[in-house]
């Protein structure tokens, strides 16, 4: 700052003072303040000035530092280039020379020189000729090591690297090629013994580059070529560059055999570390790559063929827990081409793997990869697996598959699909399995939960093509065989690698499990591979024995979902159940119950035994887990679900897993018992009291919101019948609930409505009682018992019952669930006197089932046991028979709402109808007994079917005398029945006569039924059950508990009435028919209800009939009324009694 002159104060001085005040006063605080922060303010910028002049100062420095050194590099390597050029320009081939032109080389080469790299080409030209003057043909690259062994091995590795580096980091250029050649010559030991190279000194050229990023640089090179450009010239030398570290780093050398066996490969030796280091980078850089086997040409691709040791790579995960480690770190993409490739170079060879260790290091190493992958990369949608299946249409443009195999035989994929598959899709069906374990086929979409969601990686079809071999039946049974001959250290393996498949390939499920239970290699067809898995680790294993004691060690169950000590015993469980839920499939209660065991894998003894872990499992499922094991509900799609410690196999899965097989096996012991007593029922887990209140709390709780609306319906919608129907939202909560929702919301209800039969059946009838009260309560039906305006009124005439019941009922739908007034016509056209109190409806019931049942009428045929089943032929297929069985549907229901027995029985098969499931081979033999013998022996043929039995895929169907045949599939004319196809075959006959022909009639009779009885209400039950409790139990008539729940009318002092003591002692000498008649005259049907005659609605009644002793006893069955004359004389009662109830008379003749 210059001084100011014209200051009077001016003195000369030019420098600056500090101003001092005199005064001793002090300036104001803000003054003082803010001149002492601008003095800090610039004492700071000019310290910061002060730094970033020196820093400008060094860094200029080094700048020109850098400047100076780089120009002198320069002008040295240009004095190097020059003086290289001028040595090699005079084509000279000393030794002495070229060691001297190699050394400049190295320090002179510069990454971005284009004249270096043809130096470099040059200097391999004149290496790779002999010395100048010898008549030794060696080339100089390794004549040289013998004079100059120390310097010229440095140089070769530094040579190398440059090599190598130049070609790996810029394949685009046009030396790129030779630099690979070149580099494999010096890396590779071959070379050394060839030429009888000696005195080599230090590390080796390929150990040199391996600690330089080899595998880097190889796998940086291979992606950088397209696929498509697979005659790359770089590729040959790449390819054999990537084996030559395993040439290098060999393995220990194996113990030799005292065996003088020869035809078995031998096992591999263990590796050196530097070995297992080279196989585990040879994996992750270069066996990851996409596409490999189609990257490379197909000579290199043999050479790498036959020299990666595949079997020592497979055991590495299982030598190294570091390599292990890394692969549980590969992303989807990597684990996809890692996999891929070795499928591709191993999936056809598995065959011929030396060892038990062998097979099981494949087995887990292809599993977790498998784990890896996102879950529905291999769900396709159904029109491709239809055009899979239907095999020979159209041909599409398929990509170019290369698979590696030692055998000619490129197997056939559409011969992949198995029987079942094919019969399932020809008919246009999802196949599950219902309550009783048999399979039910249903257009119906598969649950979502059911179907993974949509895969994040996408793959090439190529890439897709080798993974496809997984599931194929080829490489199935290879494993299987091998498997087998080393059962003891593989199973465990095999189990985890199939469960893992299983849910990998959802749609290869069905050719999955079948090629294990059929495959032709497989011990005895898959049985012994079952009972291997149950004898063998299911029961002796530690979850076995935890899963076998009671349940009350719920949470114990639970945890061991988790922990990871039970991680091969859950796999070896679930592949036991997936197998022996399918071989149940097609396994009929013949086979089942054979004493022989030739075709059930299992004893009944160990039936009995794996039952009872199923039990307790899926037991402990639905009753603990609830909403935390079944994850979130919609709007939580964040929350994942939980996994079965080892598997990918959700909780939700492995319960409906067991709840399948569970069923499957309880339906066999339904149809002819051979667990003990008390086998199924879990009672002793809670209190049976408490059960059913705490069921039908739930129940009311599931259905609040729904009654909320009942309830604000207009009451007017009651008071006209045409109007009277159920809310929507409440139809819609009470038949649509699925059996997961329910178990999501209420244990009890899941167990109710999944595995039923752990409770006692006579438990399950009270809630569904009560269920059917909700019901009522719910609707406001009470009303209409003691107002009958609410009532809908139906004017039958006797003569005319079925018509005039289907005239007035049918059009209520399900407001037929409330009371409804009857006023019957006698036969001159008058109306019956009498008030209808209930007892009037329940005459019309029993007056319209002995008709709408009649099989006169064209509705109902009868088996031979005299079971009913709508009638399979076209008549009953119009629209006006489907309005009739709707309209009986809806009757049977009503009774089933009032408990009003119907003497009615129905088959089996139609019976599990009701609840849903579709029916299957077992079902046949109470259809069409000679069909189902015909079938079996057709599946247990040993000759040649197709040349024996001249069977082809069709059905002969006759309506009216006239014969048409039917095609089971498109074209099954022109297919014959063979010994691979039979299963299909006798699977899609059945599933015709027992499904098909009556699907129409089925489903009308259902749309009835389900209007008045809710179907969750009914799956409680299994057809045997249902037939009880629509008819009664068959059992022969307790007496002493008929005679205690009897009310008596008339009688003085009631039960001490001489008439009425006669009476009970002239029942107790009738013989089991004659009682179950007398029950039957007054009841209407000759059964007892299933709980007992206290049961009976309305009570069984005896009135006094009056004096004259020459009547006979007359019967309301209205009203349970038996009108029973005062006899006397008991012989005489006991006659009047028999021809009364043998001549069927009853209210007609009162």
């Amino acid at each position: 700052m210059a001084p100011d002159f014209s200051s009077p104060l001016f003195t000369g001085s030019t420098v600056t003072r500090r101003p001092i005040n005199l005064g001793g006063q002090q300036g104001s605080s803000s003054n003082s303040s803010g001149g002492s922060e601008s003095l800090v303010e610039r004492a700071r910028k000019e310290r910061e000035g002060r730094e970033e002049a020196r820093k400008r100062e060094r860094a200029a420095a080094r700048i020109q530092a850098f400047t100076r050194g780089r120009l002198e590099a320069g002008a040295t390597k240009r004095a190097l280039r020059a003086e290289y050029d001028a040595l090699l320009s005079a084509n000279s081939a000393d030794p002495a020379t070229v060691v001297h032109a190699t050394r400049l080389l190295v320090l002179l080469f510069g990454e971005r020189e284009e004249g270096d790299r043809k130096r470099v080409a040059g200097w391999c030209r004149a290496v790779l000729g002999p010395a100048a003057g010898s008549t030794d043909k060696t080339p100089l690259l390794f004549s040289l090591y013998a004079t100059y062994s120390e310097s010229w091995s440095v140089l070769i590795r530094q040579m190398a690297y440059i090599l190598f580096s130049q070609a790996t980091n810029q394949p685009s250029i046009t030396q790129a090629p030779l630099f690979l050649e070149i580099t494999k010559i010096l890396c590779d030991p071959n070379s050394f013994v060839k030429w009888k190279v000696a005195g080599r000194k230090g590390v080796l050229p390929i150990e040199y580059l391996v600690q330089r990023g080899f595998w880097e640089g190889l796998r940086k090179l291979l992606l950088a070529i397209p696929p498509e450009q697979r005659s790359h010239p770089a590729l040959p030398a790449a390819i054999a560059l990537s084996v030559l570290p395993l040439k290098a780093f060999s393995t220990t050398p194996a113990p030799k055999s005292s065996s003088m066996t020869t035809s078995r490969p031998s096992a591999p030796a263990a590796p050196t570390p530097q070995r297992s280091s080279v196989l585990q980078s040879l994996t992750l850089s270069i066996l990851t790559l996409p596409l490999l086997p189609h990257r490379i040409p197909l000579a290199s691709l043999t050479s790498l063929i036959s020299s990666l040791p595949l079997e020592e790579i497979l055991l590495q995960p299982t030598l190294s827990s570091s390599f292990a480690a890394q692969l549980a770190t590969l992303d989807a993409e990597q684990a996809a081409h890692l996999l891929a490739n070795l499928l591709a170079f191993a999936g056809k060879r598995v065959a011929g793997f030396s060892s038990g260790k062998v097979l099981a290091g494949y087995l887990g190493m292809v599993g977790s990869l498998l784990d890896r992958l996102p879950e529905g990369l291999f769900k396709v949608k159904k029109e491709e697996v239809d055009g899979e299946e239907k095999g020979k249409g159209k041909e599409k443009e398929k990509p170019e598959v290369i698979i590696i195999e030692d055998s000619d035989d490129e197997g056939d994929e559409a011969e992949d699909v198995d029987a079942v598959q094919r019969a399932r899709e020809r008919v246009g069906a999802v196949v599950q399995k219902d309550q009783d374990g048999d399979t039910s086929m249903t257009s119906l979409p598969l649950p979502s939960t059911a179907l993974p969601s949509a895969p994040s990686l996408t793959l090439d079809a190529r890439t897709l093509s080798f993974l496809n071999i997984l599931p194929s039946r080829e490489h199935l049974t290879s494993l299987l065989a091998l498997s087998t001959r080393y059962s003891s250290t593989t199973r465990p393996s095999l189990a985890t690698f199939l469960i893992a498949l299983l849910s990998s390939f959802p749609t290869h499920r069905d050719t999955i499990l079948n090629t294990i239970m059929y495959s032709s290699t497989s011990s005895e067809r898959g049985g012994g591979l079952l009972r291997e898995l149950y004898r063998g680790y299911v029961r002796s294993s530690s979850l076995g024995r935890l899963l076998s004691t009671d349940a009350e060690r719920g949470s114990v169950i639970i945890a061991a979902l988790s922990d990871t000590k039970y991680t091969s015993d859950w796999s070896t469980l679930i592949l036991l159940s997936e197998l022996y839920s399918r071989c149940l499939l097609t396994l009929g209660d013949d086979e089942f119950f054979d004493s022989q065991g030739q075709r059930n894998p299992l004893s009944l003894d160990e039936v009995t035994g794996l039952s009872g872990v199923l039990r307790n499992l899926a037991f402990v499922l639905y009753w603990m887990e609830g909403a935390v094991m079944l994850g979130s509900e919609e709007g939580s799609e964040g929350r994942e679900e939980r996994k079965v410690v080892g598997t990918r196999m959700g909780v939700e899965a492995l319960r409906t897993l067991c709840t399948g097989l569970l069923q499957q096996i309880y339906a066999r012991d339904s149809r002819r018992p051979f667990t003990p007593d008390g086998h199924w029922l879990m009672t002793s887990q809670f209190d049976l009291a408490s059960f059913i209140q705490t069921a039908i709390y739930e129940d009311q709780k599931l259905d609040a919101d729904d009654a909320d609306d009942s309830n604000n319906a207009p009451e007017d919608d009651f008071d006209d019948p045409r109007r009277r129907r159920l809310p929507s939202t409440l139809a819609k909560s009470k038949m649509g609930l699925s059996k997961r929702q329910l178990a999501f919301v209420s244990p009890r209800l899941g167990v109710l409505n999944n595995i039923p039969f752990v409770i006692p059946f006579e438990t399950r009838v009270a809630v569904f009682r009560q269920f059917i009260e909700n019901d009522r309560t719910r609707l406001g039906l009470e009303r209409g018992r003691y107002d009958r305006r609410k009532r809908s009124r139906a004017v039958i005439r006797r003569t005319s019952i079925s018509e005039d019941a289907y005239a007035h009922l049918n059009g209520l739908g399900p407001a037929l669930k409330g009371t409804i007034e009857i006023v019957f016509i006698n036969q001159f056209g008058e109306e019956e006197s009498g008030i209808d109190g209930g007892g009037l409806f329940k005459e019309l019931l029993t007056s319209l089932s002995k008709e709408a049942f009649d099989t006169d009428r064209g509705l109902w045929l009868a088996t031979q046991e005299q079971e009913l089943y709508p009638n399979p032929h076209s008549y009953a297929r119009e629209s006006t028979q489907l309005s009739w069985y709707t309209f009986i549907g809806r009757i049977l229901g009503k009774a089933l709402y009032d408990g009003i027995l119907i003497d009615v029985r129905f088959a089996s098969f139609f019976l599990s109808k009701w609840l849903g499931r579709q029916s299957y081979l077992d079902d046949l033999a109470s259809l069409d007994p000679e069909l189902y013998h015909g079938l079996m022996i057709l599946k247990n043929y040993t000759g040649d079917v197709e040349s024996e039995m001249s069977l082809n895929f069709t059905v002969t169907d006759e309506d009216f005398g006239v014969s048409r045949t039917i095609d089971l599939i498109p074209g099954g004319s022109e297919i014959a029945v063979t010994n691979e196809n039979r299963i299909q075959y006798i699977y899609l006959m059945s599933h015709y006569r027992l499904n098909v022909q009556l699907e129409k009639q089925c489903s009308a009779f259902f749309a009835g039924l389900s209007e008045i009885i809710p179907p969750r209400f009914l799956s409680m039950f299994n057809q045997a059950e249902l037939r009880v409790l629509v008819g009664g139990v068959d059992r022969p008539i307790d007496v002493l508990d008929l005679q205690r729940n009897t009310v008596y009318g008339g009688w003085e002092g009631e039960e001490a009435h001489p008439t009425i003591r006669s009476f009970w002692r002239v029942v107790n000498s009738f013989d089991a028919t004659q009682r179950s008649k007398l029950v039957k005259f007054v009841t209407s049907c000759a059964r007892p209800p299933l709980l007992g005659f206290s049961e009976l609605n309305p009570k069984f009644a005896i009135r006094n009939g009056g004096s004259d002793e020459t009547r006979l006893p007359t019967a309301s069955t209205c009203v349970c009324l038996l009108k029973l004359p005062a006899y006397t004389d008991e012989q005489n009662l006991r006659e009047k009694l028999l021809y009364a109830i043998n001549s069927e008379a009853g209210f007609d003749l009162s």
